[in-house]
């Protein structure tokens, strides 16, 4: 990396009142890991779940973002596993088989940039009828900086800009977000980085990073051909307050057999075609994706991949009976 690079990145980095950092991670497979996206997913599916994801995009491409999340979330307080009696009294709020929580890691990296951190979730469900309305609300813990022990410079001279890691700092934000939910069809909205990440502190530039809102919306609905053949579209739209050019459209379709195996198919705008596929094995589960760019950007890389690994914990006795999920 030749300094003329270097001064580039850093100008760009800390150039202006305040320090914008990409963001908005990319997942192909979002239909089946909706909390990443939306915290008042977290519980709606009445089931106690971990969820491994990983996401390298645009594979032998030196320096492509890299995205790799653990999430696990449940419902707490079940109607037949109520708390003791002195724990109701002071959660009164917290009224049995409403409750949801979860807690996700995460650790994105674009090039030398990295943004590693952990939110937990509190969800609130409630029955309509066949229907459930789920409220959920996330803080969020980060730290995102540059990684300049990464970056070696052609003519071997120490830069001031690069010397330790004192680009990094910690933030503090909170996600929020609305979900709907039946046994045939799902639709959420949520909004990620609600106060913009104005508290942060640490390292020594006096520039704050300027994370902007990114709101979600998605929509999905099950189509049931036969017994033993499911379709399943579904949608999600990307909108950042920040860079308009990370706006997208995700949109997809599967098809699923006996509740055990799945293809199809997905279609995000900038030219981005993937390919679905996976499986389910008792509490088990397998999911990925190969992303293809139809940009000439394609000739460099060798795709796009996402790897879904996921595992039930439990009775599956716990869920509702109108979901027919794992």
């Amino acid at each position: 990396m030749n300094r003329t690079y270097i001064q580039i990145l850093v100008l760009v980095l800390l150039t202006g009142s305040r320090v914008f950092a990409q963001q908005q991670p990319l997942y192909s497979q979002f239909t089946f890991n909706k909390y990443l996206f939306n915290p008042a997913v977290a519980g709606s599916e009445n089931i106690s779940v971990v969820k491994m994801t990983a996401y390298e995009q645009w594979v032998g491409f030196k320096g492509a973002p890299k995205f790799h999340t653990v999430t696990f979330d449940t419902r707490i307080f079940q109607q037949n596993r109520r708390p003791r009696r002195n724990i109701r009294r002071k959660l009164k709020l917290f009224k049995p088989g409403t409750v949801g929580t979860g807690v996700q890691l995460f650790n994105e990296k674009y090039g030398t940039l990295t943004h590693t951190g952990m939110n937990a979730t509190y969800a609130f469900h409630m029955k309509m009828g066949s229907q459930q309305l789920s409220f959920g609300l996330s803080p969020v813990l980060s730290n995102l900086g540059l990684n300049s022990s990464e970056i070696v410079l052609s003519d071997e001279q120490a830069d001031v800009l690069l010397l330790g890691d004192k680009t990094r700092r910690w933030i503090l934000d909170f996600n929020f977000g609305a979900y709907l939910s039946a046994k045939d069809y799902y639709a959420g909205y949520s909004v990620h980085n609600v106060s913009k990440s104005s508290v942060q502190w640490g390292g020594s530039i006096e520039e704050n990073y300027g994370i902007g809102r990114l709101h979600y919306f998605m929509g999905g609905y099950k189509y049931s051909y036969n017994r033993n053949l499911v379709f399943e579209p579904g949608m999600l739209i990307k909108l950042s307050e920040v860079n308009r050019s990370q706006n997208q459209l995700d949109i997809s379709v599967k098809g699923i057999i006996n509740q055990e195996y799945w293809g199809g198919l997905s279609y995000k705008t900038g030219n981005t075609l993937s390919l679905l596929g996976g499986l389910q094995l008792d509490r088990y589960f397998f999911a990925y994706a190969f992303d293809m760019t139809l940009s000439k950007i394609r000739k460099t890389n060798y795709g796009s991949h996402e790897i879904l690994l996921a595992v039930q914990l439990g009775e599956t006795t716990r869920r509702y009976r109108w979901l027919n999920v794992y």
